[in-house]
């Protein structure tokens, strides 16, 4: 996915296909279902479980838009056993972002840039204040238009599954999400099987 376009998005939902979807019990075991990390185990209110309940319907019934990476556990940047969070930014809105996802890394590099930085503004404060703490995870929050140019666009923590992701390893700054407002709040990567091929890192 060295070339971000209308396109490859449109060949990642031809690959998944239109819900609702159904997989093989032995693809939903091995391969497309997150299982609990071991360091989630102890933590009976992770936010993040709400990823787990969730996923299922996710695969079913969600539908498919860019994501942008802003921040991730270092793990996940080299090989490992374990899962791990990430914070990206989405757009429910695709037809803002489908031709043009390199926008929506821009605003979730303006995003990242607030880190643990002062700012006189309440909403940017904030969030700088959120992306510091990197233990919080923050759910479907909106970014203030002033970092979106007037877009609908979201911060949300999820759960990078190693399996989903071509060699194990995080390369990729832009990947696409599997989104369900209707349903839930909660996003997941698309597992890289229904990529057409695996990106390379947008720099």
């Amino acid at each position: 996915m060295t070339t971000l376009t209308a396109g490859v998005i449109g060949q990642c939902r031809l690959s998944l296909g239109s819900a609702p979807r159904s997989f093989s019990w032995i693809d939903r075991r091995r391969y497309l279902r997150i299982p609990e990390p071991r360091w989630m185990r102890p933590n009976a209110n992770d936010p993040l479980r709400e990823i787990l309940r969730e996923q299922d319907s996710l695969l079913r019934e969600g539908r498919l838009v860019w994501g942008a990476l802003v921040q991730a556990n270092t793990l996940l940047f080299q090989p490992g056993k374990d899962d791990h969070p990430a914070e990206v930014v989405y757009s429910p809105d695709a037809a803002d972002f489908d031709n043009n996802p390199v926008r929506l890394l821009d605003i979730a590099r303006s995003l990242y840039s607030l880190k643990g930085t002062e700012q006189s503004d309440p909403e940017l404060m904030a969030f700088s204040e959120h992306l510091a703490n990197e233990m919080e995870r923050g759910m479907r929050m909106p970014l203030p238009h002033k970092l979106t140019a007037g877009a609908t666009v979201y911060n949300t923590a999820v759960l990078i599954s190693r399996r989903h992701l071509p060699d194990g390893v995080l390369h990729s700054s832009v990947f696409p999400l599997i989104i369900h407002p209707e349903k839930t709040a909660m996003t997941m990567m698309l597992p890289s099987r229904y990529w057409p091929t695996a990106p390379g890192a947008v720099s």
